[in-house]
């Protein structure tokens, strides 16, 4: 039996033959702050990569999830930690609870915006497929000294607004983003605006009758996302109601 070590050496082998782009390099870690090294490998390569194959593919799904946890555990580039989220998001229509229990481990590694994402794009399929399992995780996660796990928490909930998705209820929505609306740490506030802004585009009137009660709450960064979709009339009123209070 070839030993899983083998296949990490695989998959970074295979990834560090993809072509680099300096200038992507120089822009993304500006942007993530990951502290992993990083090749900067474009996502359309990472993706042909997983899509390509690798030599476990032929294996039972759970070998397979399990050497993509070798992977995500054990790889030291951030462009090879990517690889098993690629992976899950090309294979979303297959994920299960015994995927959850794993993806939520995966967590514990998480540093960088750009994984921290992809992760909650793979754990807002699961929430929504299985939200008495996924739910009380998440309202851990709020609560956690960790900044990501307190973005995951609400990150986690609606994605991105699709008619294609069932999003949970709007009370649920709210009740795991109020508890952050004065978070210190600038990921987080941006993840409550991105959620509040998908939360409109579902509910417009319930969402801006909760943004004129705590508008004075959010810090700048939440406000700039979480007003993106409103009426000029509405985002100036907003506006006009911060400024007043700071004088």
């Amino acid at each position: 039996m070839v030993h899983q070590t083998t296949y990490l050496k695989e998959v970074e082998t295979r990834v560090r033959a993809l072509p680099i782009d300096l200038a992507y390099k120089a822009f993304s870690e500006s942007v993530t702050k990951t502290s992993l090294p990083f090749l900067a490998v474009r996502g359309p390569d990472l993706n042909h990569a997983v899509r390509a194959g690798f030599s476990f593919y032929e294996k039972s799904d759970d070998e397979v999830l399990r050497i993509w946890d070798q992977v995500w555990s054990q790889a030291t580039l951030r462009d090879v930690m990517s690889l098993p989220l690629i992976y899950y998001r090309w294979k979303s229509s297959e994920l299960t609870p015994k995927h959850f229990s794993v993806f939520k481990e995966w967590m514990e590694r998480i540093e960088n915006w750009g994984h921290a994402d992809q992760l909650c794009q793979l754990l807002s399929i699961l929430y929504e497929r299985h939200p008495k399992l996924v739910e009380p995780t998440l309202r851990q996660w709020n609560r956690s000294m960790n900044p990501w796990k307190r973005r995951a928490s609400v990150v986690s909930t609606i994605y991105y607004a699709s008619p294609r998705r069932t999003p949970p209820s709007r009370k649920t929505v709210l009740s795991l983003i109020e508890p952050l609306l004065r978070d210190k740490d600038p990921y987080v506030q941006k993840g409550v605006g991105w959620q509040l802004r998908e939360a409109y585009n579902l509910w417009p009137r319930e969402i801006l009758r909760f943004l004129e009660s705590h508008v004075l709450e959010l810090p700048a960064i939440t406000f700039s996302y979480a007003t993106e979709k409103l009426s000029k009339s509405d985002k100036t009123r907003l506006k006009e109601k911060r400024r007043a209070s700071r004088r």
